[in-house]
């Protein structure tokens, strides 16, 4: 019998390496998404720390540092929005990129399953054609026998 061979499993490759090369990017996505939710995780932190320093100072050194720190608070903030709304848009991204890693997932599986269904048909065939062999050998054997009788 000749080897199975299925005309689809270049496709298949295809798709699983296209499902590979998506899920690399919707890694590297969460990875930035994680990276910039620790920079305003940082920038936050810093506020925080500055504000509790701003709190353990004297008044009359406090008033002063405190204009300060007002005015280096909305410098801060405008960094904090605009990660914020690069988080944003990396989140929108990564939700497009799980999309279409989920849909390349599914054409895989399909493909699979279709490489299945085609492995356990030639399957059926070989062993109908084994059968198909071995009942002409045993058919032919009988007939020697029924000669060799008569």
């Amino acid at each position: 019998m000749q080897k199975f061979r299925w005309r689809l499993h270049r496709l298949l490759d295809v798709r699983q390496k296209q499902h590979e090369a998506l899920r690399a990017e919707l890694i590297a996505l969460t990875e930035q998404a994680a990276a910039l939710r620790g920079r305003i995780l940082m920038e936050k932190a810093m506020l925080r720390s500055r504000l509790a320093e701003l709190r353990a100072l004297p008044a009359e050194r406090r008033l002063r540092q405190q204009q300060d720190f007002m005015a280096h608070i909305s410098a801060v903030d405008g960094r904090i929005a605009a990660l914020e709304q690069q988080l944003n848009e990396l989140e929108q991204k990564r939700k497009e990129k799980t999309k279409a890693v989920m849909t390349a997932r599914k054409s895989c599986r399909m493909l699979e399953r279709l490489r299945e269904n085609a492995v356990e048909a030639y399957q059926r065939g070989v062993r109908a054609e084994e059968r198909k062999l071995e009942d002409e050998s045993t058919t032919a054997a009988v007939a020697r026998r029924m000669l060799e009788i008569n």
